[in-house]
């Protein structure tokens, strides 16, 4: 924790009093001159800042102004004997006064303040004329802000001890006006605002000669005397700022607040204010604890004190953020603020308290907190200091929220930072008047340490576990739950875990977002979630219609994804502090292995493993362990059990994460798991062969389904890139503008930052030439991944070995391939590859496809399509198929076209071509968007992220990326720029309709539909808008019998984007094989 206390002049100002008399007088000691003198004086305004919100904070530069005016001279034994009340010139005020005054603005150095360091860059300087001064020796005194004191308080200011014992009492509400101007809002104080000071003859202020205690006699005995007063205020201010630099990874703070407590509600205009010590006669309470808090800066929305902290929280602190007030930048150099003299401020009064115990936490250096502990137990906490054993002092209070999901140490809370102010870190507690102290609290490790007092509660016996926590949003993918469970000195008998909660549909969605919510039903059809407490097995789950909300119940049941039980010290006694792996009951060694470490004798740090589930769970109910959902997160939530035991081996009894089972602790809550957002943004990189040129990643994601731009995300805990299978040796990973280093050819990020890195091409290869890599980022703690696929050439390759090189561009005409594997190429009807439709065709309607409606869809009618390759133009009708299968049973084995019709030693890729990709235990698919020359960066706009067309190459295309895990291979499937690859004979809205989906062109319906489905879409809630979501088909060499994989026959190969489906497609599915879709072409070797 680093406090950078600066002990200077907080608007010092100077008041320039000009005397005439006899010049022949040369000093104070000889015979002073009868009668009176004039004195002259001039003031200026210091222009005021935009005001904030004066009922939780307030501008540091408040304190600026000067009202009004006293001028008060004493004789040598301290009598008053004369007095003068002056007004700004021009005011507006009928009170009668003894003259006016002007202010100007003086530029201030560090040699004008004391403590030799200045806090404010411009002070006022004001001069002014007084008529009637005496001559003599007078203790000459300025009091700004306190109106005409004769009349306020004639009696009190008749002698100098008087005047200096006046009583100010803080106004805590309202004593700040904010004022609107031509040039916006302005603040002034309009109470709290007293200065007082002496005149001296020097005209510089030495050390200390602003100190109330120095004042001294002023002999007026000379013409052309100039006397100065420095004057302060009986106020002070703080201003905090944050520092999270050096909080391991993985650890957050969320600020809440920051007050000023106990402060003094009275203060003495001209002495010291040292509340509650002898010989202090001013009102304070019998008990320092019971003195007023000051002002609060709250650092959330609302006057409701939040209970969600997440990654939308207004201040979230983390090693990737670290620095609050946010940094600014300034001539292309971020600067750290916070402590400028316009900053939020908490004012309070003078609180002089001397000299007291050590502030440390740690005083002795022994590695133990001196005082530990809470207040208000005395018996647990018999060491607790309360406010360093300074009762009246004033302190610092931070109030924030803490989250670690740092698996060294897990754990989330409330916490509070207390620091006693003082001029030192170590031991002074005097909060001195007319001081800025700039504190900066600098959090350090897991939150909980630093050398301000930290007030924190663990449970104990209890369960603490980083809540929320992350999952991949991809099938069949893993990550361990870090838990700390604490004893009590019980040994831990086993962990219990069961899923409460498990939604197939997205979490907190928009009202808007128009998908079918009565099956969204919390802690039921659990069966449907994407979550499961052991290693998934079948990556594809059968099963038989009737398809309904329970289809996928037996299952899930059966094999016991939704709970599980981990034993630990019942069977294994841990009698060292290692990492221990388990397994299990007996035969569970398949479901994932847990891991124990023990800490002394009573805390337990535990991982438990846990999945997301199948591909597809019962294809025709569309359950998918994939997170379909680009903008929305999936919720499951999870109790966690243990069973504590005696030593002698009996139980105990058990805790729970539930707050409401028996022996749970207070505060104690379910981990919530959520399947983060789709990550698609991006998902590939292609260069041609002859091109090296870089790219930018910056992985971005919709903020909601129909949003039009793509916006960048934070790690929820540290994150990295690295190539994880290819050729290694053909790019190159660097750090991007966030806060990342590399380090063994990885690009590590840090919590609470974007996922920000640079992809540097090494050279070019041969035209006949491909080079591949996977990189994989690994994100929000490491427990979620994305990969990103590298290619650079475009020659015919194999995926699998023995396999066909498959081409990596789609058909445009029956002699040419699109110009980039980014290019759609065009739709054919089956048989026909003269007329191909062109993509300049396929295009929805309006400057965004969002907000889908069954309406939304047009079928072409009359309009003419563009025949790509030509400038001939047919309507849909004109074009036809050729030689299509004319029924479902019969007819296998009729091609598409006779390989003569394409291109040498080429063919239309076949079933079988298609089924060695489906079957090979290396080649799997991702879904997403791939850029391609003349990207060098991710896109904002749906357009551009999307849009790739042959005239307009520097954006983006959806689609497809079916790859080896083992080589780093890929190949892509464009799904279109409008993202349906795909026009329909057979549609609601007319021939020919761009339309992915094969079937629907309605939402999917509830009620009874079929005996397949009986009620409707609550047996399959994903296809409920399946007539509008994205998709290609792709034609097959040849019409087939297919069974595995397959429904029976087969014209085409489905890629399904948003359910990421990889399979083939019907006849039927294909309107009868009357439909146009994409051709792409292999050649064997």
């Amino acid at each position: 924790m680093k406090r950078n206390i600066l002990y200077s002049l907080t608007g010092m100002l100077i008041f320039v009093l000009a005397a005439c008399t006899d010049d022949w007088f040369n000093n104070r000691y000889e015979q002073m001159p009868e009668g009176e003198t004039d004195v002259n004086a001039t003031v200026e305004f210091l222009p005021l800042r935009p005001a904030l919100d004066v009922k939780t904070r307030t501008a540091g530069d408040a304190i600026k102004d000067i009202n009004n005016l006293c001028v008060l001279l004493y004789d040598k034994e301290g009598n008053l004997t004369k007095a003068y009340y002056l007004l700004p010139e021009g005011s507006a005020s009928t009170e009668s006064n003894d003259g006016s005054f002007k202010v100007k603005d003086e530029d201030r150095t560090n040699a004008d303040a004391e403590g030799e360091t200045s806090a404010e860059s411009r002070t006022q300087q004001a001069s002014f004329r007084l008529s009637g001064v005496p001559y003599g020796n007078h203790y000459i005194y300025a009091v700004a802000n306190m109106g005409n004191l004769v009349n306020t308080s004639n009696s009190t200011i008749k002698t100098r001890e008087g005047l200096k014992s006046i009583d100010l009492t803080w106004q805590a509400e309202n004593w700040v006006l904010t004022e609107e101007t031509g040039d916006g809002a302005k603040s002034k104080a309009i109470a709290n605002n007293q200065m007082f000071g002496h005149f001296t003859t020097l005209p510089d202020a030495p050390t200390g000669a602003n100190r109330n205690t120095e004042d001294a006699l002023v002999a007026i005995n000379k013409k052309d005397m100039t006397l100065h007063a420095w004057i302060r205020r009986a106020a002070s201010k703080v201003t905090v700022a944050y520092d999270a630099s050096s909080l391991k990874e993985g650890v957050f703070i969320y600020l809440k607040s920051v007050q000023i407590k106990d402060i003094p509600t009275h203060c003495y205009l001209g002495k010291d204010n040292m509340v509650g010590k002898e010989g202090y006669d001013l009102p304070f309470p019998a008990k320092g604890e019971d003195m007023p808090d000051g002002e609060v800066i709250k650092y959330y929305e609302g006057d409701t004190e939040p209970t969600v902290f997440d990654a939308s929280y207004p201040v979230r602190l983390s090693t990737g953020k670290s620095y609050y007030p946010w940094p600014v930048e300034e001539n292309g150099v971020l600067q750290k603020k916070g402590h400028e003299e316009t900053a939020d401020a908490l004012f309070f009064f003078e609180n002089m308290q001397g000299k007291g115990p050590s502030k440390l936490q740690d005083a002795d250096g022994n590695g133990e907190l001196d005082h530990p502990g809470l207040p208000g137990d005395d018996f647990k906490y018999p060491d607790y200091l309360p406010k360093d054993d300074v009762p009246y002092g004033t302190y610092i209070e931070v109030d924030a929220y803490y989250v670690s999901v740092n698996s060294e140490k897990v754990g989330s809370g409330n916490i509070k930072y207390r620091f006693m102010l003082g001029k030192n870190v170590e031991d002074d507690y005097n909060a001195e008047r007319n001081h800025h102290y700039k504190l900066t609290l600098k959090f350090k490790n897991f939150a909980n340490d630093a050398d301000w007092h930290i007030e924190y509660q663990e449970p104990e016996p209890g369960i603490e576990v980083p809540n929320p926590y992350y999952i991949s949003y991809l099938y069949n993918h893993s990550m361990m739950l870090p838990l700390k469970i604490r004893t009590g000195g019980l040994k831990l008998g086993k962990i219990e875990a069961s899923i409460k909660d498990n939604r197939w549909g997205p979490h907190n969605a928009l009202s808007t977002f128009d998908y079918y919510h009565p099956m969204d039903i919390a802690n039921a059809n659990q069966w449907n979630g994407f979550l499961s407490l052991r290693a998934t097995k079948d990556l594809v789950i059968t099963g038989t219609s009737p398809y309904t909300p329970t289809s996928n119940q037996s299952y899930y049941e059966e094999h016991k994804r939704g709970e599980r039980t981990y034993p630990i010290e019942e069977k294994n006694a841990i009698t060292d502090e290692e990492e221990h792996s388990f397994y299990g009951e007996e035969g569970e060694k398949d479901d994932g292995e847990y891991k124990v470490r023990k800490e002394g004798d009573s805390i337990y740090h535990v991982q438990l493993p846990m999945y997301t589930r199948a591909k597809q769970m019962i294809k025709p109910t569309g359950h998918t362990g994939n997170n379909p959902y680009v903008a929305y997160q999936r919720r499951s939530e999870v109790e966690i059990k243990a069973t504590l035991l005696r030593p002698d081996g009996t139980v105990w009894g058990t805790i729970s994460t539930n707050s409401s089972a028996t022996n749970s602790a207070k505060g104690n809550e379910n981990p919530v798991i959520y399947q983060v957002r789709r990550v698609v943004n991006p998902k590939g990189i292609w260069r041609s062969h002859s091109n090296n040129e870089g790219f930018d990643v910056l992985l971005k994601r919709l903020p909601k389904e129909n949003g039009t731009k793509f916006e960048a995300f934070a790690s929820e805990g540290p994150w990295k890139a690295y190539v994880v299978c290819g050729d290694k040796n053909f790019i190159n990973l660097g750090v991007g503008k966030e806060h990342s280093k590399v380090s063994n050819d990885t690009v590590y990020g840090k919590t609470g930052s974007n996922i920000d890195f640079k992809i540097d091409f090494k050279g070019n290869c041969g035209e006949n030439e491909n080079r591949y890599a996977i990189i994989r980022v690994e994100y929000h703690n490491y427990t979620c991944y994305h990969l990103i696929f590298v290619r650079q050439g475009d020659a015919p390759d194999a995926l699998i070995d023995g396999g066909a090189e498959w081409h990596a561009c789609n058909m445009k005409t029956k002699t040419a391939e699109a110009a980039s594997p980014l290019e759609e190429g065009s739709l054919f009807k089956w048989g026909n590859l003269t007329e191909p439709i062109d993509a300049i065709n396929n295009k929805t309607p309006g400057p965004y496809w969002i907000n889908v409606t069954p309406e939304s869809f047009q079928g072409p009618g009359t309009q003419k399509l563009t025949i790509a390759g030509t400038s001939e133009e047919k309507a849909w009708g004109e074009i036809k198929p050729v030689n299509a299968p004319s029924d479902d049973k019969s007819g296998f084995g009729a091609a598409f076209v006779d390989s003569s019709q394409l291109p040498s030693n080429t063919r239309i890729a076949s079933y079988d071509d298609f089924k060695a990709l489906y079957d090979h235990i290396d080649i799997k698919q991702g879904y997403g968007i791939l850029y391609g020359d003349g990207s060098t960066s991710t896109e904002d706009d749906i357009n551009d992220a999307y849009g790739y067309e042959y005239n307009h190459t520097k954006r983006g295309m959806r689609g497809c990326f079916v790859y080896n895990q083992q080589t780093g291979k890929s190949l892509f499937f464009p799904i279109g720029a409008s993202g349906y690859g795909h026009r329909k004979e057979k549609d609601a809205k007319g021939a020919g309709t761009l339309r992915y989906a094969a079937t629907r062109a309605e939402r999917f319906p509830s009620g009874w539909l079929s005996e397949s489905y009986p009620v409707g879409v609550a047996g399959a809630p994903l296809f409920y808008d399946v007539y509008m979501r994205p998709g290609a088909i792709y034609w097959l060499s040849h019409y087939v019998k297919a069974e595995k994989p397959g429904d029976g026959n087969a014209t085409g190969w489905d890629f399904n984007y948003f359910t990421f489906d990889f399979y083939p497609i019907t006849r039927s599915s294909t309107g009868g094989a009357q439909d146009a879709c994409f051709v792409r072409c292999v050649e064997d070797k």
